[in-house]
């Protein structure tokens, strides 16, 4: 799947759901478990095989799995749903109208660190947070 390609939203947490699959072979000793804790670990595991940005070639399928990884535990930590019309995007987080996990896992492999997840879905929270207010 492209990070630009639709598709349901069911094939989201398919997507995230394959990913833990192809990890628990790459990375054993990492457990991504859908906790925002794990997000924290596969930002080191990404951090220690392929920072910095470019060292390594990375297909499309790591980026987009991680994205949807990374949007799996938004929801089941945060809130919200994919997007009904099966856009890479979760919508109805508080007051938030749309983010895009994908694409911010897609640049964190290419722009390193600046771009961290950990930091990404912590900033999502606080922003989900204050819309309830």
């Amino acid at each position: 799947m492209s990070a630009t390609t639709a598709g349901s939203p069911s094939r989201f947490a398919e997507e995230a759901d394959t990913f833990v699959e192809i990890m628990r072979e790459l990375a054993p000793g990492i457990r991504l478990d859908y906790t925002a804790s794990s997000v924290g670990l596969l930002e080191q595991f990404i951090a220690q095989h392929f920072d910095p940005p470019g060292s390594k070639y990375v297909g499309e399928s790591l980026p987009v799995g991680a994205g949807c990884y990374l949007g799996e535990v938004i929801i089941r930590t945060i809130g919200g749903r994919w997007n009904r019309e099966g856009k890479p995007e979760i919508n109805n987080i508080g007051s938030i109208q749309a983010i895009f996990p994908i694409q911010r896992a897609v640049e964190r492999f290419r722009s390193g660190p600046a771009e961290s997840l950990v930091l990404y879905m912590q900033t999502v929270a606080h922003h989900a947070q204050q819309g309830q207010r």
